[in-house]
């Protein structure tokens, strides 16, 4: 068995309720979520790659004057989610930030992240490659 190719995803920050400036803040400023997923022909996150490959699939969030924080990208029932690890927690602890509407992922495209919380935020595709 091969492992699947995985294209990196870069997500940009549209819009949060957290965000104090109408439309969000400057790109160039705005958070980033950069994470490997395998895509199926039309462009949409393969479940069957996720389940086949034993290694855990990177991601991580970046935050301008912070420390990028590491995660990976899980997949279950419920759909796809992003887990992105404190430095003292384990893995499996991590809490879930649900990924909602995210095929296809093509620039240009907003999906919506689902914090553990229930808070929602609004990210845009900026690269798929």
């Amino acid at each position: 068995m091969t492992a699947p190719r995985l294209v990196d995803v870069t997500l940009v920050m549209a819009w949060s309720p957290r965000s104090a400036v109408p439309g969000g803040q400057p790109e160039s400023d705005a958070p980033r979520i950069v994470f490997a997923i395998a895509l199926d022909a039309q462009g949409q996150p393969d479940a069957d790659a996720w389940q086949a490959d034993p290694s855990p699939w990177p991601a991580r969030l970046e935050r301008a004057g912070a420390a990028p924080v590491q995660g990976d990208v899980a997949h279950d029932e419920g759909g796809w989610s992003l887990r992105f690890f404190a430095s003292d927690a384990a893995a499996a602890e991590a809490p879930l930030h649900r990924l909602l509407n995210i095929a296809p992922l093509r620039p240009g495209e907003v999906l919506t992240l689902r914090a553990p919380n229930g808070g929602e935020e609004a990210w845009r595709v900026v690269g798929v490659g």
